[in-house]
């Protein structure tokens, strides 16, 4: 185990991917805490970069950018949040994708029961805490290695998270924005007043219980911390930044998942003689609310709360 501390935000990213890269099977196993000493976005691999995120205001906030081997949605990361990043050996861990999160993410849900809250693991890799998601999870092999990464919130910026987006309209920001703060929660909501360090404790003896097997403190060694930047410089390059780049105009996204079975979906529908565009909320796929500019909202509402998401997609 490899407890970092409160380190540059490339070096967050930088080090396990380049565990992962250089696994081998006579490698340790490595769980590593960490918190960025500052904020940055990251992206997961299969994202198209211009299509998630406004460059020019994530610019103008001084927010850098970093893609990630594994894949997800975007995250805002910050000094509010800890990590868990886990890099085992693909030989060592399960070979189903749901066992090897149950193993990786009990800890956590471990955690947060431990100070006063509900924790649980559902969807197969979605950690809640009193019925709001409080995590962003993400895993896949990376060479050798399964990895398995996630976080705790103890505070969120939701207005800034949601000025970074590329939208297709103000509605769907607005509504994205209205269904996050209801449907992700952070540790200081919930009434937890822990600190990053007190969570980094928590979760060594967590994982030292769960995984069942002795766990080696070790101090980051000044070759893999170099290692780790350079690494962090590949993740953040123009290049790597581009890949998946279509040819083209780049569109908006035209969905985003906020929680479990809770997505925003941007959708075009024809009412009588008129045509609207409208965002629309759809919680276990059911229209559940709505944002348009159409002055014909009321009937709008009328038509689509209720229905399936899947009649308008």
């Amino acid at each position: 185990m490899i407890r970092a501390g409160r380190i540059e935000p490339g070096l967050t990213q930088g080090l396990y991917h380049c565990l992962a890269k250089g696994m081998t099977e006579s490698s340790d196993d490595t769980v590593i805490l960490c918190s960025p000493t500052s904020p940055y976005l990251c992206i997961g691999y299969h994202q198209v970069l211009e299509s998630v995120l406004d460059t020019r205001v994530c610019e103008a906030l001084n927010l850098p950018i970093i893609r990630r081997f594994l894949g997800g949605g975007t995250t805002f990361l910050d000094r509010n949040q800890i990590f868990y990043q886990c890099i085992f050996h693909h030989s060592r861990v399960p070979w189903r994708a749901d066992k090897v999160y149950q193993m990786m993410l009990d800890a956590p849900v471990m955690v947060l029961n431990r100070i006063g809250l509900r924790g649980r693991l559902r969807a197969v890799n979605e950690v809640e805490a009193n019925s709001l998601r409080i995590a962003g999870i993400g895993g896949g092999r990376v060479g050798e290695a399964m990895v398995v990464v996630g976080n705790l919130l103890l505070d969120f910026d939701y207005s800034l998270m949601s000025s970074v987006w590329k939208v297709p309209d103000q509605p769907f920001r607005n509504l994205a924005l209205e269904t996050m703060e209801e449907r992700v929660g952070t540790l200081n909501k919930l009434g937890c007043d822990h600190t990053v360090e007190s969570l980094e404790s928590h979760l060594a003896e967590a994982f030292a219980e769960s995984l069942e097997r002795p766990l080696h403190e070790q101090q980051l060694k000044s070759e893999e911390i170099q290692a780790g930047r350079n690494t962090a410089s590949d993740l953040s390059s123009r290049e790597f930044l581009s890949l998946h780049h279509p040819v083209g105009a780049v569109k908006p996204m035209k969905s985003l998942k906020i929680s479990a079975d809770v997505f925003i979906h941007h959708i075009h529908i024809r009412l009588e003689d008129q045509e609207a565009d409208v965002s629309v909320r759809a919680d276990k796929g059911i229209v559940t609310d709505l944002q348009t500019y159409s002055q014909k909202i009321t009937k709008i509402r009328e038509l689509l709360i209720g229905t399936p998401v899947s009649d308008w997609t």
